[in-house]
């Protein structure tokens, strides 16, 4: 990984894909930089150890974080030993990324077809089909609804995110 804003941005997706929990696991074995147990993660987190398992296994399930085991020879217990999949990691923000780009571009195909009107009250959206069979006015509060002001401003910022993410995609495709 490279800069801080990188690092960053892969706990946000961490965050927002999973939940805070498993941001603060895998924030605390990437700054660590080695293999940690469950207790080791519980030291230094302050989480508990079953929102660590949790997290762990949300972590795992999504191939960011992988384990060995271990018997420990005085408790006749396996220790599980928790690291970052680091060979994995740059598959698995690209497929991420691809994902998400898809869905952009789903959204804007969607949005620069449809037509929409919205109600000026709670600013629910409707397509022409639907404000037309409500006879363009709001089915919920009654007001008339009006043709969707901000469209043009939404095709706009799909379209920029849509090219920064096929920038990032590219870059990263030429290193």
């Amino acid at each position: 990984m490279g800069s801080n804003a990188e690092v960053e941005k892969l706990y946000l997706m961490i965050e927002k894909l999973l939940d805070k929990n498993a941001r603060q696991v895998f924030q605390t074995l990437f700054e660590e930089g080695e293999e940690l147990t469950e207790i080791d993660i519980a030291e230094r987190t302050g989480l508990k150890l079953n929102a660590i398992r949790r997290a762990l296994n949300l972590l795992a399930e999504q191939g960011l974080v992988v384990y060995r085991r271990q018997k420990h020879l005085e408790k006749n217990r396996l220790i599980f030993y928790w690291k970052i999949n680091y060979e994995a990691l740059p598959a698995i923000i690209e497929a991420r990324k691809r994902a998400a780009l898809d869905k952009l571009k789903t959204l804007l195909s969607k949005e620069e077809a449809t037509m929409y009107y919205v109600c000026p009250n709670d600013g629910t959206r409707y397509t022409f089909e639907e404000a037309l069979e409500h006879e363009f006015t709001c089915p919920r509060c009654g007001s008339m609804l009006v043709p969707d002001q901000d469209r043009e401003l939404r095709i706009q910022l799909l379209r920029q995110y849509i090219a920064m993410l096929e920038a990032e995609l590219n870059e990263s495709n030429t290193r």
